[in-house]
């Protein structure tokens, strides 16, 4: 399932017509020690705040702080090189923002409260981080990192929830958090010292975590109604963790290679887990050892199903339904 949507979509889908009788803000900077601070209020009916901020090269910073009911905020900030920094904090209906930058102390830090939120971070080299917090109704947030320290934390309240995150190389981490209505996260990190939390609780749940090589680590917690969860992970030091709560369980985890471990802890109604691990050889002392699966499936009441599958390795599976 793949979601994306443009911030400039975004405005047009939230307004019938062009944005007006409200503040503009437009900042074009190049070269050393940039900064920027824009503050945007508007008040009664119709208000319509737009900043944009494009900034080159060395000390790049960038904080915009936009306020407006009842009319569009729209935040646009695009960094280049080095000490690059971006704060957008919005407030009020029908919120968007975009922030891309390019290269070196990378850092994100944006958060929206009101309704229908959109938010996209794009974030390519060096010491890559982003925090984003969403609160009520349409919320979606796209984040993208690239190469090197990258680590996402996404926070998202109520509503129509989607999360999804791109991370690429060494200190890959995600966290999303999720709460209620029609919650969706993917995260997708390919390589080092990967890891993953997904939490979410009530009605249509759904998380996916794709992970390629190295330190993999998933955790999924769901809470409650048409919960799916799935775990691919690949190799090296491999481990899945889901747990979920009441109803339309599904419940999946592969992981191929090395020392492979998995836990499904599924409570009332529809379940089903499955697990795979195909482990491979690796080295202890000198000597050639096979890897070490173990599964464990714990399943409750009504209408359970497991299945259990490890190739090569120290193999050991338990399954308990009730």
């Amino acid at each position: 399932m793949k979601f994306k949507m443009t911030v400039m979509a975004a405005a047009i889908a939230f307004s019938g017509t062009a944005l007006a009788n409200g503040n503009v803000s437009n900042v074009d900077q190049v070269g050393y020690d940039n900064d920027v601070s824009v503050s945007q209020y508007t008040q009664g009916w119709g208000g319509n705040n737009t900043s944009g901020v494009s900034q080159d090269g060395v000390g790049n910073g960038a904080t915009v702080h936009q306020q407006g009911w009842w009319g569009y905020n729209v935040s646009d900030i695009d960094q280049e090189g080095l000490g690059n920094d971006a704060d957008v904090f919005q407030n009020g209906t029908n919120n968007s923002a975009a922030i891309t930058q390019s290269g070196q102390f990378n850092s994100s830090d944006s958060q929206q409260i009101g309704t229908q939120n959109v938010l996209e971070v794009n974030q390519e080299g060096a010491k890559n981080s982003a925090s984003t917090y969403q609160n009520g109704w349409n919320n979606f947030a796209d984040i993208s990192q690239s190469g090197f320290a990258n680590s996402s934390d996404t926070v998202q309240d109520g509503k129509y929830n989607i999360a999804q995150v791109r991370q690429n190389g060494v200190k890959n981490a995600s966290d999303i958090t999720q709460s209620g209505i029609n919650n969706y996260a993917d995260v997708d990190q390919d390589g080092r010292f990967n890891d993953s939390t997904i939490v979410q609780a009530g009605t249509g749940n759904v998380a996916e975590v794709l992970q390629r090589d190295t330190k993999n680590t998933a955790d999924i917690t769901q809470d409650g109604k048409y919960n799916t969860a799935t775990v691919d992970q690949s190799n090296f030091n491999n481990d899945a963790i889901i747990v979920q709560n009441g109803r339309n369980h599904y419940s999946e985890v592969t992981q191929s290679g090395y020392n492979d471990l998995a836990d499904s802890f599924q409570s009332g109604n529809g379940h089903y887990s499955s697990i795979t691990q195909a482990a491979s050889s690796g080295y202890l002392g000198g000597l050639m050892s096979l890897a070490t699966n173990t599964a464990t499936h714990v399943q409750m009441g009504h209408n359970n199903a497991a299945t259990t599958s490890q190739v090569g390795g120290g193999n050991t599976a338990h399954v308990f339904q009730n």
